[in-house]
């Protein structure tokens, strides 16, 4: 791993006071000259393969990423409609789901979780309800996300092991809302805000394997860890393009160490934090971070895999992270 030069740090600073001037086109540049620059500390990732379907069971628009204890992959195809799951090597297994309203249905549908016992739970976002089934792709159940009487687009949905606790993130109303299989409303924190426990458009949502609760705080530029009661815990991140910071958090993923990795859509790259909010580094290797288009939702299997749903690019990517 790289250390930032004295050097360095004054490049990432002049790129990070000309952000305000800049589109999004030049900020990426802006990014990519001083990457070279400054040395930006990188840890190695291996591309092992790009999952992107065939034919007319090609993604389009895929938001998020699911990876069952078996190894199983799960893509909310959100163009489609629809999820589609691949094996442990990327070939097609089966897909769940169309375009509709009625029982395993699903519009618009943005986030996806997957329990222990290999069920997977789909933030059926334009039908304001949550979807469950089984590893088989068997509707299971399914839950409404209503909060004092409003009808809530779900962006995402986490649970535990058991499937017995049930987290999700609400678009309009910018809150955090926890369920109690099979659907019934036990707790909610957060609101419209930039003060620590508040939320602007929360998307991603993530389970520790201590159960606490991590959200991506989309226009907030953070990451927020709660416990599963909501006591805020910890913020991650802040607004810039310096190191250790954000400009448009999509994807939140914790993995074995409890490191936090961050996907971030505008920038194209995921950093990665420790257990207390440090800064870490950017996926890439010899000082040059890793390119993502349009990062979304991410997950890490227990094979020590990153999968990284780049929504432009219709396609799923598959990296091995190294120790």
């Amino acid at each position: 791993m790289q250390k930032i030069s004295g050097f360095g740090m004054r490049v990432w600073h002049a790129a990070f006071r000309r952000c305000s001037q800049l589109g999004i086109t030049t900020l990426l540049i802006v990014w990519a000259a001083t990457s070279s620059a400054a040395g930006i500390p990188t840890a190695g990732v291996r591309h092992l393969f790009d999952i992107t379907g065939q034919g007319a069971g090609g993604l389009s628009l895929p938001t998020d990423v699911a990876v069952s204890s078996d190894g199983r992959i799960f893509i909310v195809d959100g163009g489609n409609h629809r999820v589609v799951a691949f094996d442990h090597n990327g070939k097609y297994l089966l897909t769940i789901g169309r375009k509709g309203s009625g029982e395993g249905q699903m519009k618009d549908p943005v986030g996806i979780g997957a329990d222990g016992k290999g069920r997977i739970y789909v933030a059926d976002t334009g039908n304001h309800r949550i979807q469950v089934f089984a590893s088989d792709g068997r509707f299971q159940y399914a839950f409404p996300v209503v909060e004092s009487g409003l009808a809530i687009r779900p962006i995402d949905v986490a649970t535990d092991v058991t499937g017995t606790k049930i987290f999700v993130s609400g678009n309009n109303n910018h809150k955090i809302m926890a369920f109690a299989a099979p659907g019934r409303l036990v707790g909610k924190w957060g609101g419209n805000g930039e003060s620590g426990g508040l939320f602007r458009y929360p998307a991603s949502v993530a389970l520790s394997s201590e159960g606490d609760v991590y959200i991506a705080d989309a226009l907030n530029s953070r990451v927020q860890g709660f416990d599963e009661l909501g006591a805020l815990l910890i913020q991650v991140g802040a607004w810039g393009v310096l190191p250790g910071q954000l400009f448009r958090p999509k994807g939140v993923a914790i993995d074995s160490k409890q490191n936090i990795y961050i996907s971030d859509s505008y920038m194209d790259v995921v950093q990665v934090y420790d257990s207390e909010g440090r800064f870490l580094h950017v996926l890439g290797q010899d000082g040059k971070p890793q390119r993502f288009v349009s990062a979304g939702g991410i997950a890490i299997g227990s094979d020590n895999r990153l999968y990284t749903a780049e929504i432009l690019r219709n396609k799923v990517s598959v990296y091995s992270l190294n120790d």
